[in-house]
């Protein structure tokens, strides 16, 4: 049952344009390194690695072309996301999109903030990634929530 399910899938997949196919590879293989980071890697040291936490800023626009890069990048989180066989939650898909665009040496914010929930009345804790005015990652969550602080390299 479960194959004829992917028949489809894999049909639309070798439709799309060779660039698109390896960009889902890339961020299918960096959401599963960034899973595995989180379960394995305690977190002080992956913040090391991303760089320095500052206070909340806008992010500056840049180049039309580093914006195209960075919509791609997203388009390609969201999509890859989709298909794994567990949740991937806001956190891996903000540092998957952070090492995608790093790749492509394109400057990104990743964003970490807290909203309340109106269910229970508890904070709920988010991470979102944008870059060049592009929302990559997060949203519109992210709109919801109070930034606490980013880090960027």
């Amino acid at each position: 049952m479960r194959s004829n399910s992917i028949l489809p899938l894999w049909r639309r997949f070798l439709g799309l344009p060779r660039s698109r196919r390896l960009l889902l590879l890339e961020a299918a293989f960096w959401l599963a390194a960034a899973r595995l980071a989180i379960l394995l890697v305690p977190f002080p040291r992956i913040a090391r690695y991303l760089g320095k936490l500052r206070p909340p800023a806008q992010d500056a626009g840049e180049s039309q072309e580093e914006q195209a890069l960075a919509k791609g990048v997203s388009w390609a989180i969201e999509r890859s996301a989709r298909r794994f066989p567990f949740r991937l939650v806001c956190l891996p898909r903000a540092l998957a999109g952070w090492q995608m665009l790093h790749r492509r040496q394109i400057a990104g914010h990743l964003h970490f903030g807290a909203s309340r929930d109106a269910a229970c009345a508890a904070l709920r804790s988010h991470a979102w990634l944008d870059a060049c005015g592009v929302e990559v990652t997060g949203y519109p969550e992210a709109h919801r929530c109070v930034e606490i602080g980013y880090l960027a390299r």
